[in-house]
């Protein structure tokens, strides 16, 4: 059941404790809402789960405004001033913008509220000469800002996706505030970009963290602050660009080798004591290259296994998909399809679980020595897949299209056929018992 939710008379209900630091602020003790969903119409609470989410943001976001800021009454304000000057043909500026204008511009603005009684009514005449201030909103609500100007995405992911994507976000402010303060977001300077880059550079130095975990926090703060920018248009000054860390990289996965797989990973016994589900998206992974994510989160009405040519649809099924292109259908053969025939109704356990598979999973493979060195993690399943593609010289355009990559041309259809797509998977499919005599020469051991 997702975080948060509750039946109630045969409907989700939200329910959430009011944090100590609000509870002078709400009263309530405990907050219960209902999601207007159904239990019968969402038995597993996916849909309820996102609109739970929704609830929570705008919940928390109320905490904070009632906290002292007044951040949410100023918004709402501003907001009614740019309808009451977009409904004049004007457009709403700050008071000291409007100053700057044009004479031509500052007199057009004067003859709209000249119109019968406007230039008496304080809201009209505030929103056509600027005067209402624009919001301060602290570091300390800017994530809340920013999950409300993100409501659309946050709506396409699931409970596992959003809670990911909310943590990180969240670390990266909360880290900025230890480091530069809990500044209004108007009133951040280049020297406040320079000392959250110089913390993380000496993190880098002192082999904490590689430059590219740096980067990601930067990244994370800028793209709020850019998009509570345009949400507020606010203009702020794009005083984090250029800090971004030189040096080191993260090391991509390195593959598994087709010997490794056959003689190691499907070796007799090597992961017979392998949770079932573990072992399956393991052996899904080696003939289809698909991702963890991809396969844990199938469901039964895209694992189609009765046709002449089963195979997998990856789908985004309540969730987001990586990518646009992650969108596409992979045949099932050997190993892969038998592992799939075991699981008709997906992966229950790991379902929207994706890190705890990994973690399971690598855990198990260090524990066995299982690992063709130490960089290798399940992930290098389907980075194998991806070089014995390239070894039979598959084509670029298909390669990708199996991969869940930009083609670089426009999708139509079913692409390159699941026929098509079943033939070059077959030639690199792996299965116990094989003999790898060259990279990818295999040949099926005799009986």
């Amino acid at each position: 059941m997702p975080e948060r939710l509750t039946k109630r008379k045969g409907y989700w209900h939200f329910v959430r404790r009011v944090p100590p630091e609000f509870a002078e602020i709400d009263p309530r003790g405990i907050v219960k809402l209902s999601t207007k969903i159904r239990v019968a119409d969402d038995r597993t609470g996916i849909r309820a789960g996102r609109v739970a989410d929704q609830l929570n943001i705008d919940l928390e976001a109320s905490w904070r405004a009632a906290a002292g800021q007044g951040t949410q009454d100023a918004i709402v304000a501003l907001e009614e001033a740019r309808q009451r000057a977009q409904a004049l043909q004007l457009a709403y500026r700050p008071v000291d913008d409007v100053a700057k204008e044009a004479l031509t511009e500052i007199l057009r603005r004067l003859d709209a509220l000249a119109i019968g009684d406007r230039r008496h009514d304080p809201a009209t005449a505030a929103a056509a000469l600027g005067g209402v201030d624009l919001p301060e909103i602290k570091l300390s609500g800017l994530y809340d800002e920013f999950a409300i100007a993100k409501k659309t995405t946050i709506a396409k992911m699931s409970a596992g996706q959003f809670k990911k994507w909310k943590n990180g976000k969240k670390r990266a402010v909360e880290l900025l505030i230890t480091v530069v303060g809990d500044k209004v977001i108007t009133q951040l300077t280049r020297d406040d970009a320079l000392k959250y880059s110089d913390h993380w550079t000496e993190r880098v130095v002192d082999g904490e963290v590689v430059a590219d975990t740096a980067n990601r926090n930067l990244t994370h703060i800028t793209g709020m602050l850019s998009a509570v920018s345009r949400r507020h248009r606010l203009n702020l000054d794009r005083v984090f660009a250029g800090a971004r860390l030189e040096g080191e990289k993260s090391r991509p996965r390195p593959p598994f080798s087709p010997w490794w797989i056959v003689n190691r990973l499907l070796a007799d016994g090597a992961l017979e004591t392998m949770n079932d589900e573990e072992r399956a998206v393991i052996l899904v992974m080696i003939n289809t290259g698909a991702r963890p994510s991809e396969i844990i989160n199938l469901r039964s009405r895209h694992i189609v296994l009765d046709g002449p040519i089963p195979f997998i649809r990856v789908r985004p099924d309540d969730r987001v998909l990586k990518t646009e292109f992650s969108d596409r259908d992979i045949p099932l053969v050997g190993i892969s399809l038998e592992a799939m025939r075991q699981f008709p109704d997906g992966f229950p356990h790991y379902r929207d679980k994706g890190d705890s598979l990994s973690a399971a999973v690598n855990a198990y493979f260090s524990d066995h020595g299982l690992r063709e060195t130490v960089a290798h993690t399940l992930y290098s399943l389907r980075h194998g897949f991806k070089d014995r593609l390239r070894a039979v010289e598959t084509p670029d355009e298909l390669k990708d299209e199996l991969m869940g990559h930009d083609t670089k041309k426009p999708k139509y259809g079913d692409g390159h056929g699941l026929d098509l797509k079943r033939k070059y998977i077959e030639r690199i499919a792996l299965a116990p018992g094989m003999t790898v005599t060259a990279p990818l020469q295999l040949v099926k051991a005799s009986a």
